[in-house]
């Protein structure tokens, strides 16, 4: 009979702890069904969502029809699944309220599964329509006539500028099948790769760059001088112009190096704006996600980025601004299957800059 009495005290606290549970969550999905994020004033949305209303409108305008076959399996609207990632890109944590003063009613894994399905739609949906290569004439021209203004007219040719920062990851397992962590030395994210990895990996990363290579037999042979401008991480090719290495003080190629640095810098400025904008991609976090989804969710930053600074939206007012955190490293030519040729040709298009405007 005590046996009998103890099963049956055990059932009934089961359903007990079912049935709370269930409270629980119709709680939450009240408190979400409520809840207005558009009705807080307009600088503590920005603050917590990093876009302004408007834009943030247009998000969730532009991704509805891609998220709403969702609905019935998560039972969040999709406005507040939007929101929620938002949050998450912009603070890099999926803590809720607090001194925010403001809350999702949503678990960490509900968090976590919307950051992967806007991510999901964000690439999907408006990655190429808000991340390209200038590929019209008339795209070029107007990116030339910026870089004529930021660089005296030195560098008149310049279509864009290269450079990487670091995003930090928890490690994925040794022996996972596609990225095994001891191989992932650093996450690196640039206009060609999402992820840097050394050694054997280096020729992988290259092969990325066809795209450049292809932009290069289209325009470039075609007597046009388009390049882009990077730092001495990346080789001398035709369409890219790096620094000299080690000049002497004073020297044609120094004053070349000091110009192309003032230039260059506008690349590291934006990477900071960008991870100001979004703390998930700074340095004192580390995204708790595979390579693959951490891929999705910096492109998906870019991309909001991107559209804040078309429609005007300004920067959050923190009151502390972080830094770029770079990698210091040195590029390494053997690692990579390039043209012999292309260097020289490189090489000839930097001597040219150098021998119309610093000698």
């Amino acid at each position: 009979m005590a046996f009998d009495g103890l099963i049956h005290l055990m059932i009934e606290e089961n359903d007990n702890n079912r049935q709370q549970m269930r409270e629980t969550r119709i709680l939450q999905r009240n408190l979400r069904d409520a809840s207005d994020p558009f009705n807080m004033p307009d600088a503590m949305f920005s603050k917590i969502f990093r876009l302004n209303k408007f834009t943030c409108q247009q998000l969730i305008n532009n991704l509805t029809p891609h998220l709403s076959r969702f609905a019935r399996i998560t039972r969040v609207p999709i406005h507040l699944r939007v929101l929620a990632t938002l949050h998450f890109f912009g603070q890099g944590n999926y803590q809720t309220g607090g001194s925010h003063g403001y809350s999702f009613a949503l678990s960490q894994p509900m968090m976590s599964r919307c950051v992967a399905e806007v991510s999901d739609a964000i690439t999907n949906v408006l990655l190429h329509e808000w991340i390209k290569f200038p590929v019209s004439e008339e795209g070029r021209l107007s990116i030339k006539r910026g870089f004529q203004m930021m660089g005296r007219g030195y560098f008149s040719n310049a279509v864009g500028i290269i450079d990487g920062t670091l995003i930090r990851i928890v490690s994925p397992p040794a022996n996972h099948p596609i990225h095994p962590g001891p191989l992932i030395i650093a996450g690196k994210t640039s206009m060609l790769s999402t992820f840097k990895l050394y050694d054997q990996y280096m020729t992988l990363l290259y092969g990325q760059c066809q795209e450049l290579e292809g932009y290069y037999r289209l325009y470039i042979e075609n007597e046009t001088e388009d390049y882009l401008i990077g730092d001495s991480g990346y080789p001398l090719e035709p369409w890219l112009i790096v620094p000299f290495v080690n000049p002497i003080e004073h020297s044609p190629e120094a004053l070349f190096n000091t110009a192309l640095s003032s230039v260059r810098i506008f690349g590291e400025h934006t990477i900071g704006l960008l991870k100001n904008r979004f703390r998930c991609l700074h340095g004192h976090r580390a995204l708790h996600y595979n390579p693959l989804r951490v891929a999705k969710i910096i492109y998906s930053c870019a991309v909001l980025h991107n559209m804040c600074r078309t429609f005007n939206v300004p920067m959050p007012p923190d009151d502390d601004q972080l830094q770029n955190v770079r990698l210091p490293r040195r590029f390494n030519q053997e690692n990579l299957h390039v043209q012999p040729n292309w260097f020289n040709i490189g090489e000839t298009r930097r001597e040219q800059i150098v021998t119309r405007y610093f000698r």
